[in-house]
């Protein structure tokens, strides 16, 4: 076994260097020749779903995505390909020295304090993948018009295009741009996902620790107890055995304890 894999480091890098790539970011700016510029807004509605806004400016005046040439669409496309595969999710970390361990749990820790205390898009989108289906959207914001529609269940996508784009003569680059706002999406849940079971492998490892700390600490007592009192040595060496069975009992069903809770809370939010 690696002493590495002991002390979770690899957790551990993983909520340290995927926290900055779990958030949908608000505004994405793109900057192109003539003053012009493209703006992705992204939000969520009131009908939880996620809406991503093309917009072009030029000298801060909006303007309409057919007078944009497609060489310039294609530049754009290129420039937002690049900034989707910085969220790329994380394979398989590099190991760093052992010297740096405590630098990277006092900063996981710190990230996972974060989570639990904050609630943002980002908990939500989590949520209503695992739970419902969502529906993202792609909206030309100079006429504030949807040319496209993604429906995610879980592992299932399904597209629909708009039909007043169909004979679009930029329909290829704007479904090229839906594919990757579902891409954006999908490297975002799975950053969700890991940053999730990976905090979840690393408190369930913390209250093991803890639980066998305790455990020694009890049975020290029992031994202490049963060496200078007057108890019986058959009452403490009954009492020894339930005390160990039932550390190891709950030191073996916890992760399935932990799991269950959560499940239920889901259960409880899902159901308001």
């Amino acid at each position: 076994m690696n002493i590495f894999d002991f002390f979770l480091l690899p957790q551990f890098i993983q909520i340290v260097n995927s926290f900055g790539k779990i958030n949908l970011p608000s505004k994405i700016e793109f900057k192109g020749k003539d003053d012009l510029r493209l703006l992705i807004n992204t939000s969520m509605n009131k009908n939880n779903d996620i809406v991503f806004s093309f917009n072009f400016y030029k000298k801060n005046k909006i303007v309409d995505i057919a007078d944009v040439t497609n060489p310039t669409m294609l530049f754009f496309l290129a420039q937002f390909k690049l900034y989707v595969q910085e969220f790329l999710p994380l394979k398989d970390p590099k190991i760093p020295r052992y010297k740096k361990l405590f630098k990277y749990s006092k900063i996981s820790f710190t990230l996972m304090k974060r989570i639990i205390r904050e609630s943002d898009m980002h908990r939500r989108i989590l949520f209503l993948y695992l739970n419902k289906s969502l529906n993202v959207y792609s909206v030309i914001g100079f006429n504030n018009v949807s040319f496209s529609r993604t429906i995610i269940r879980s592992m299932n996508r399904i597209n629909i295009i708009s039909s007043e784009f169909i004979n679009n003569k930029n329909l290829q680059i704007l479904i090229n741009l839906n594919n990757l706002n579902i891409t954006l999406f999908n490297y975002i849940i799975q950053n969700n996902l890991s940053l999730f079971f990976n905090g979840l492998t690393v408190f369930i490892a913390i209250v093991r620790i803890c639980l066998l700390m305790v455990w020694i600490i009890t049975d020290l007592g029992i031994f202490s107890i049963s060496t200078f009192s007057q108890i019986e040595s058959k009452v403490m060496f009954n009492s020894a055995i339930i005390v160990n069975l039932a550390f190891l009992a709950i030191w073996l069903l916890l992760p399935k304890i932990v799991i269950s809770i959560i499940k239920i809370k889901i259960k409880i939010n899902k159901s308001k």
